[in-house]
């Protein structure tokens, strides 16, 4: 085994200790399964807790889904599958290209619920998770069942300012670096503030924040994604396709529920209301915190969720049919 070999097996068993002091903080009970992707030959990993209802969820750039562990326990009555999407967490990288960001998007979530044999499902997605899902049920597609949308959806609201740290993430060369750098800890803790809310930040258990720091030194996580950043934002504004227009805003028939910080640094709540009023049926909440506000105060974000009603009739998960669908694939 070569030294670059052993250095990412090292990094690897680091970030699994991490999740596993994070899960024994939490008393959750997690149990972890790769799905091999039919079309696009991704394999990506799956955090799942608790029984009932399946719920998937779609975390936000640059972390992983380590970071919905906070909420496991407090919606222990729903199966929740918690994706590292590609390129994050322990999930296979990509390459992301400008102009092709939002189709393969579409690709991703039908390939994850194709593997889950999951015909639809509601979705819970952070920031980049949440995007990807407004894009999808803004394409026209019933696979999602019901969206809650948890912070800011990354740059599908028109309005967003891309603000460091992400804005140094768009710069090719230096995205990567960045990423990759050894923070020490405290650090990468005042980044994440930046990036994320004081108050979020504060809130958030240390194992998580290791996971997370962890996980974003990842070579091949890191490569990709400072190729998203490039692709989806200029430095400071984000590229006209990746904002969703107030036509296909209209369109939208999927029961869609925000749920944003009164603290998010990207977009107030002011300024995002008037676009989401465009949604047919959509439900805004305001809670304290900032882009994350789930780990500000986990308990009322979780009932909020709860209250979303799509999410309490959902499909049950089989693992076998899954694993029937992906041998058929």
């Amino acid at each position: 085994m070569n030294h670059q070999a052993r250095a990412a097996g090292n990094l690897e068993r680091r970030i699994r200790d991490a999740e596993r002091n994070l899960f024994a903080a939490a008393g959750a009970d997690v149990d972890e399964f790769f799905l091999e992707l039919a079309q696009t030959g991704l394999r990506v990993r799956v955090l799942s807790h608790g029984r009932g209802p399946a719920v998937v969820l779609l975390h936000g750039v640059s972390e992983s889904a380590a970071i919905w562990v906070p909420l496991f326990t407090k919606l222990r009555h729903f199966r929740l599958l918690a994706v590292d999407l590609p390129g994050h967490g322990l999930s296979d990288p990509i390459a992301f290209r400008r102009g092709q960001v939002r189709g393969h998007a579409r690709r991703l979530i039908e390939d994850i619920l194709d593997a889950l044999g999951l015909d639809e499902v509601p979705v819970i997605g952070h920031s980049l998770g949440g995007m990807f899902a407004l894009w999808h049920v803004a394409a026209g597609s019933g696979r999602i069942s019901g969206l809650v949308a948890i912070g800011e959806p990354a740059v599908a609201l028109p309005g967003v300012r891309v603000r460091i740290p992400l804005s140094l993430l768009t710069v090719p060369g230096v995205g990567a670096a960045v990423l990759r750098s050894p923070s020490p800890r405290r650090v990468y803790r005042r980044l994440l503030a930046r990036g994320l809310g004081s108050a979020d930040v504060v809130a958030a258990p240390d194992p998580l924040i290791e996971a997370l720091r962890l996980s974003a030194r990842r070579p091949q996580n890191a490569r990709t994604v400072a190729s998203l950043m490039h692709a989806i934002d200029r430095f400071r504004r984000p590229r006209p396709e990746s904002v969703l227009t107030n036509a296909e805003l209209a369109a939208i028939t999927t029961p869609t529920t925000f749920i944003l910080g009164s603290d998010d640094p990207y977009l107030s709540i002011e300024r995002a209301r008037p676009s989401i009023d465009l949604i047919h049926g959509a439900r805004l909440y305001e809670v304290p915190g900032g882009h994350a506000p789930w780990l500000a105060d986990t308990q009322h974000a979780a009932e909020l969720i709860a209250t979303h009603s799509d999410l309490t009739t959902g499909p049950l998960f089989s693992p076998a049919l899954a694993e029937r669908r992906q041998a058929n694939a």
